[in-house]
């Protein structure tokens, strides 16, 4: 997946090429600096899409290698663009210490001699300056950037430690109201009762007229039935308030990174609970990513069907220049999402994206029919779906959610590779 700033850098290395191409003299020599500055653009794909982390260097080199080379042949072009490009990525691709600082020395110092021996003159020794200056603020940028996406993971397990904290408060205080209300309310209201039911029977026993008892018949069948509507409004007090599929629009706003929410199909109704343990799913998938994936676009599809809601969250794993954010859960996230899923009669499976960069969660869940009852749902897996799986929970561990907040994949590995085992973490 390829970035704004990858198109522009390609772009520059094709104008260099040409520009290089032009200004070389003799004709037999153009093919050669054309083919070089292929092998300069080459070695920057071979960095960013084909060879391993460990070994993106050899990319650069070769970057770097045939921008020496295409200077040589062509002093008139701009070879100069391939190997400022090369000094740029350079130190992303080796580990901080003497060895980087070697290699980036070596490299300004070959580019400041060449530009000097075809200049003719010692300034051109200050283009090895400029080398190192573009290699030194690369890595500034880096940590600039790794800082960055530390502070939006952060920030995702701040708001929903936040959101948490707000819905045990809210629960505490319903709960307060509720006591407040068994304690006064229903108390007055049986205590009335039952005064009411003794005046009844001491009227009876005296032979009251009707006027009198009915009255009193239907005070107490009030106080009666104000007594079961107390206990009720107490009993829903004391429910911890759910949350539905209709707060995942909110919970996408108000995502610190780059999420994204598709709805397709005609809404139907889902039960409670089954909303709550999809949003849930949702949530923890969205800070699992934050976490693992940080600078990544984080996509969230939502298809409604007529037995079933199927809902995918997915990521784009880790893009060009970032690491992992550093931040973990507990490991409980992924095995708790399935759990909660298949309590409420559906499934989840997780695992990297098939046929592409990334991690991919799909759960299913039934919707509920009209007369109340949940709608028959197949079980089976998206055609789609990743087989890393253990028992009923993938094969990942889980990086962590703590009560409703969301935990993730704990398991995943440090790098941008999603080859991970024993994953879940939400």
């Amino acid at each position: 997946m390829f970035e704004r700033s990858d198109l522009i850098g390609a772009a520059a290395m094709v104008t260099s090429v040409a520009v290089s191409v032009v200004a070389t003299h003799g004709g037999t020599l153009k093919p050669v600096v054309g083919a070089l500055g292929a092998c300069a653009e080459l070695g920057m794909l071979l960095r960013r899409l084909i060879l391993p982390t460990r070994l993106a260097w050899l990319g650069v080199a070769l970057t770097i290698g045939t921008g020496f080379a295409i200077i040589g042949l062509a002093p008139g072009g701009l070879g100069e663009v391939p190997v400022l490009v090369g000094a740029a990525v350079l130190p992303m691709c080796v580990q901080a210490g003497p060895v980087r600082n070697a290699c980036v020395a070596v490299v300004a110092t070959g580019f400041g001699v060449t530009v000097m021996v075809i200049s003719g003159s010692l300034a051109g020794l200050l283009a090895g300056v400029g080398a190192w200056f573009i290699s030194d603020s690369s890595v500034g940028h880096a940590a600039l950037q790794a800082e960055r996406d530390r502070a939006v993971a952060l920030l995702a397990e701040v708001e929903a430690s936040r959101a948490a904290r707000q819905e045990a408060a809210a629960l505490e205080e319903r709960g307060r109201i509720a006591r407040e209300m068994h304690d006064v309310l229903a108390h007055s209201l049986a205590g009335l009762s039952m005064q009411l039911q003794a005046v009844r029977a001491i009227a009876r026993r005296d032979g009251a007229p009707a006027t009198l008892t009915e009255p009193l018949d239907r005070a107490a069948e009030l106080a009666r039935d104000g007594v079961q509507e107390a206990r009720a409004a107490v009993g829903a007090l004391r429910a911890a308030p759910l949350r539905g599929v209709d707060d995942i629009r909110g919970l996408i706003g108000g995502f610190p990174g780059e999420a994204r929410l598709r709805i397709s199909g005609r809404a139907g109704r889902l039960a409670p609970e089954t909303g709550h343990a999809v949003y849930r799913a949702v949530q923890e998938a969205m800070t699992n990513a934050a976490r693992y994936a940080t600078g990544s676009a984080i996509e969230v599809d939502m298809v409604w069907e007529d037995c079933e809601v199927r809902v995918v969250v997915r990521d784009h794993g880790l893009p060009a220049g970032h690491g992992p954010s550093g931040v973990t859960g507990t490991g409980t996230g992924l095995r708790g999402m399935t759990e909660r899923i298949e309590a409420v009669g559906g499934s989840l499976t997780a695992g990297p994206a098939p046929g592409a960069a990334g991690w991919r969660i799909a759960l299913r869940v039934p919707v509920t029919a009209t007369d109340g009852v949940p709608s028959t749902v197949s079980t089976a897996e998206p055609t789609e779906a990743p087989d890393a799986r253990n028992g009923t929970a993938p094969n990942l561990a889980a990086a962590g959610g703590t009560g409703g907040t969301m935990g993730a994949r704990t398991d995943r590995p440090p790098s941008g590779h999603r080859a991970r085992t024993g994953k879940a973490d939400a």
